[in-house]
């Protein structure tokens, strides 16, 4: 379970990230961390809606430092510090690259509409076991896991049933992401893989 403080570094994507509140220490009602993006460099690059009552801010990414591109369905915004990026359910987007010439440092709060642990700590789960791959060299340049029964494994064990892919319809997804990943772990795949070298402060 992630802690505040908790600090993690993705050898592939050059970014560090820092849980400033977890599901566990807000009781539910929102996760917080911040990332710290070099140059050239993003967050998540694939286009993904999160289910949820229609209009609903679930999501939102506080540019704290730097510049930031950011696609929000069919528009992509950009901004410079201080600016705030909010994500609404059922809504198609990519998360924040860097635009700048330096570090860009951006806040990710996700609120769920009611207080729900379970789903932030599949998140925090995800980002863990993310970080975790890739430092073990079994993710791509872009971060994505490389091995596509571990990639179904993480994705049905920390973000169904409130993040899917963009374009794919959702039942389709949620039956295809669950046989893969049931027969990922009857081959004795993890789901959930902690980074080494993590901190808190």
């Amino acid at each position: 379970m992630a802690k505040p403080g908790d600090t993690y570094f993705n050898p592939v994507t050059r970014t560090k990230l820092v849980f400033t509140t977890t599901g566990a220490s807000s009781g539910g009602r929102e996760l917080a961390m911040e990332w710290f993006v070099p140059p050239d460099e993003r967050l998540a690059a694939a286009a993904h809606c999160h289910a949820g009552p229609e209009g609903f801010g679930i999501e939102h990414f506080d540019l704290l430092e730097g510049s930031a591109a950011c696609r929000i369905g069919q528009e992509e915004f950009s901004a410079n510090a201080p600016h705030t990026f909010t994500i609404l359910t059922n809504t198609s987007h990519v998360h924040p690259w860097n635009i700048g010439a330096t570090v860009m440092k951006v806040r990710q709060r996700i609120t769920p509409p009611t207080p729900d642990m379970a789903i932030l700590a599949g998140v925090e789960r995800f980002f863990e076991t993310l970080t975790a791959l890739s430092q073990q060299g079994r993710a791509n340049r872009k971060g994505d896991i490389r091995n596509p029964l571990q990639a179904a494994l993480v994705l049905a064990d920390g973000l169904l049933p409130v993040t899917y892919l963009a374009g794919i319809p959702i039942g389709v997804q949620v039956r295809l992401l669950n046989g893969l990943a049931g027969l990922a772990r009857r081959l004795g795949y993890q789901a959930h893989i902690m980074p080494e070298g993590a901190t808190s402060a």
